[in-house]
């Protein structure tokens, strides 16, 4: 007899990725390194392309618009938007048990699933299932998984009102990673992702950079994950239409006949009877999440740009500008299902995300930086343009004296220009004076730094000492 579903529990946890190269620079170019051979092959995962074999998966399918799904489901017979796979060591006998409040809580794990996005983003998903504990409390606590990034404070559970798990265990197929998070040394990984999860990830994946053809991870968005739970049971239920116990703004609540949602930052928390079918929006969340890591992820590489140097800036606001056209068509919508409930949720979602301030926040900022990389662009060229002036004006006098003087002057000693001590002459009065001279005049306005002083003392020698050829010798014609 199959065991009756108390709650489920999904976390989403996003992270930044990058290519560890060998490559001196800046390098952020997600939307092709995403093609790179090691997505090919990341050891533990396989690859997950979705097909459509049940009534679930075409329901889940056709519940979303068109253009949702290609950025949801990998297809191979179209370029991803993101690549999707499942960890090979879960199996139907696959638990994972946190210690939280001095109890453990066995949960199934019913899959562990990874999606790595274009916009060099990831989703890390942990897919839970409560069997045993009936409790609202229970159901709360496993929830407290969402804080296991890493620590937000130490000491850990040092007063009551906060309460952290205590320790992680993943019992896999042929593996089990485990955790004991008070013995942690937090202090020597600050801020970085808590080791069971880099276990899980496994060994393609890394946080340091020294460690090539590696895929470089990192926290996007704090020390939380996101939760999505979906809680079965009457009495709960009963309780929350009677009571007003939950502290949810009416603006983020739902509440309906057999069932309500609670809307918070980091929570989608729902409670139904017992025998009702419900949808666990768990795809919805994963887009809305790809949205606010992606958004976080350029504004992090824009803070990172602005102390490069102006060669390099202006390809790296190309690459970035490139790949946030993309996400803006690909990725973001207002709009993703015709399912009314779906709509509510999914734009009270977006709003508690700041997901639209943070794209016009994140507009203005790529407008600027557009536009200081189209004015660097136009002084390299304005420079290239002055370069190509000085040495036509430099060209001037020396036309002007061939002219003058017929293009036969000094026609027998050019052949053997050196050996003539006229023909030398007449090359420092018509074409190294005026050009020097052009050269000083042209620097001379430049920024007093230590490269052009020393360019300014050298042509001020060159210049004196050509002039005073002129004065002594002539000008060989």
């Amino acid at each position: 007899m199959q065991q009756r579903i108390v709650s489920e529990h999904i976390f989403l946890f996003p992270f930044a990725w990058s290519i560890s190269t060998q490559k001196q620079g800046y390098y952020f170019r997600p939307q092709y390194q995403i093609k790179h051979k090691i997505f090919q092959n990341i050891k533990g995962w396989e690859s997950e392309e979705f097909k459509i074999e049940t009534d679930e998966q075409y329901n889940e399918f056709v519940y979303f618009y068109r253009p949702v799904r290609n950025a949801l489901y990998s297809d191979s017979e179209y370029e991803n938007i993101s690549n999707n796979y499942n960890l090979i060591d879960v199996g139907s006998d696959s638990n994972c048990v946190i210690d939280i409040k001095g109890k453990s809580y066995t949960l199934n794990i019913k899959r562990i699933g990874l999606k790595i996005v274009k916009s060099g983003i990831g989703i890390l998903s942990f897919y839970l299932q409560n069997t045993t504990y009936l409790e609202q409390e229970d159901v709360h606590n496993i929830n407290m998984f969402t804080d296991c990034v890493y620590p937000l404070e130490l000491p850990l559970n040092d007063r009551e009102s906060r309460i952290y798990p205590t320790k992680i265990r993943f019992e896999l197929n042929s593996s089990i990673i485990e955790e004991d998070i008070l013995q942690t040394e937090y202090k020597k990984i600050a801020g970085k992702i808590s080791p069971f999860i880099m276990s899980i990830l496994g060994d393609s994946f890394s946080q340091d950079s020294a460690k090539h053809r590696r895929i470089l991870v990192e926290p996007l968005i704090g020390s939380k994950m996101f939760c999505i739970c979906l809680y079965k049971d009457d009495q709960a239920f009963s309780q929350v239409q009677m009571s007003k116990k939950y502290n949810f703004k009416k603006e983020y609540t739902l509440i309906e006949d057999e069932q309500c949602y609670f809307l918070s930052p980091f929570v989608l928390f729902s409670i139904s009877k017992t025998n009702t079918s419900s949808r666990v929006y768990d795809q919805m969340m994963s887009l809305l999440v790809i949205q606010k890591a992606s958004l976080l992820n350029f504004s992090n590489q824009i803070a990172t740009i602005s102390l490069l140097s102006k060669e390099e800036l202006v390809v790296a606001i190309q690459s970035i500008y490139e790949i946030y056209i993309q996400f803006i068509n690909q990725m973001f919508f207002d709009e993703i299902t015709e399912d009314e409930k779906g709509t509510w949720i999914y734009q009270r979602n977006s709003k508690l995300f700041h997901i639209r301030d943070e794209i016009a926040q994140l507009d203005f900022e790529m407008k600027e930086v557009h536009e200081y990389a189209e004015l660097i662009t136009r002084q390299q060229s304005n420079r290239r343009m002055e370069a190509v002036t000085i040495m036509g004006a430099g060209l001037v006098l020396p036309t002007f004296v061939t002219g003058f003087f017929g293009m036969n002057v000094l026609t027998e000693e050019l052949g053997r220009w050196w050996e003539h001590a006229d023909v030398l002459k007449w090359l420092n009065t018509y074409v190294i004076f005026p050009i020097l001279a052009l050269l000083y005049m042209y620097t001379w306005k430049r920024t007093k730094n230590r490269i052009f002083i020393f360019i300014r003392i050298g042509m001020t020698i060159a210049l004196v000492v050509s002039c005073l050829i002129i004065v002594k010798y002539g000008s060989g014609v």
